[in-house]
C-alpha cells in the first residue's frame, strides 16, 4: 500500500488484491472494509476486455476529477452490493464510466448484451470491465476474459 501511496495515486489496488468477495471500501488515508459479500450474484456477470492501450497510472494524478460524481457512484455501488443488484450494480458502474470519460479517457467499444462498463484502476488503458445480466449475455460477447467472484 506505501508503495501506491508514494506513487500519489492511492491504496485502492493493494488494498482490493488482499480481500477477496465484493467489498465496500471506507476512504479516507488508510482503508477500511466497511462491508463485504461472497460476490455469487455477479457470477457469470462480468467480462474484461484489453484495450490494446497500455498506461500510466501515476502519470494520471494531476488529472481534474469530478469528485461528486465519483461519491455518487460509490454510494450506488454500496447500495447495490447491500441488495445484491446488478441494475444499481450498472447504473453506478456507468457513473463511474462518465467521470471517467470527463477525466478525457476515450470512449470504449460498445459490446452487445453489456449493461455498463467502465475502465479498471487508473484508466487510460489497460484492461475495461465489461458488466451483464446474466451469465448467457456474458458468454455471447466476443473477446472477453471471463471473470468471477473469488471468496475465500
Amino acid at each position: 500500500m506505501q508503495s501506491e501511496l508514494d506513487l500519489g495515486v492511492g491504496w485502492q489496488d493493494p488494498a482490493v488484491i488482499r480481500e477477496t468477495g465484493v467489498c465496500v471500501w471506507k476512504s479516507g488515508e488508510k482503508p477500511r472494509l466497511d462491508l463485504k459479500r461472497d460476490g455469487a450474484f455477479l457470477s457469470g456477470c462480468m467480462g474484461l476486455l484489453w484495450t490494446g492501450k497500455q498506461h500510466d497510472t501515476p502519470g494520471s494524478v494531476g488529472f481534474e476529477r469530478d469528485y461528486d460524481l465519483i461519491e455518487r457512484a460509490g454510494a450506488m455501488a454500496k447500495e447495490a452490493v447491500m441488495t445484491e443488484s446488478i441494475a444499481k450494480l450498472a447504473e453506478a458502474v456507468l457513473m463511474s464510466y462518465s467521470a471517467q470519460l470527463g477525466e478525457g479517457m476515450k470512449d470504449l467499444p460498445k459490446i452487445m448484451g453489456s449493461v455498463a462498463r467502465k475502465y479498471c484502476g487508473g484508466g487510460h488503458g489497460g484492461y475495461a470491465l465489461y458488466l451483464f445480466p446474466s451469465r448467457e449475455a456474458r458468454d455471447a460477447a466476443p473477446g472477453l476474459v471471463t471473470v468471477e467472484p473469488c471468496y475465500g
